[in-house]
């Protein structure tokens, strides 16, 4: 049952990082190396309900919500077909008051259903999808 939390600096501005982060809401497959294809099925007034579409035809829906107050994002599992859970990504500053991105993952496997990825493979997912963010925040505050 995965449970990880991955966090980097990111030598941007806490506004640039939000903006990246308000575009992976619905442009996921810019940011997670899995995400095939996006349809946004609901707008709501803080998110959105996405559904996803992943190799192997895996496709499940999310409910997408933004906390502008706190910089965090909350993904929530709807109907995966393995996991319940969810995904934070949150802005805060570090001990050094730099901007820090910080993406915690809580999912637990659905009764009845067979863990299929190996442990350190969405580890793997969640620490590229985090410095993949980094790195186009980074980017947009360097006009890059």
């Amino acid at each position: 049952m995965p449970s990880h939390r991955v966090s980097t600096p990111v030598f941007a501005s806490a506004e640039s990082v939000w903006a990246v982060l308000l575009d992976k809401m619905e442009h996921p497959q810019r940011y997670i190396e899995d995400a095939l294809d996006v349809d946004i099925l609901e707008r709501e007034p803080e998110g959105l309900v996405r559904q996803l579409v992943l190799p192997g035809g895996v496709t499940f829906r999310e409910r997408v919500v933004s906390h502008p107050a706190t910089r965090t994002m909350t993904f929530t599992l709807l109907d995966h077909p393995l996991y319940d859970g969810w995904v934070l990504n949150r802005l805060q500053k570090d001990a050094e008051g730099r901007t820090e991105l910080v993406f915690e993952l809580e999912w637990t496997l659905r009764p009845g259903c067979v863990e299929v990825r190996d442990p350190g493979e969405v580890l793997d997912l969640i620490r590229s999808s985090v410095l993949h963010t980094k790195r186009i925040a980074e980017a947009l505050e360097n006009g890059s």
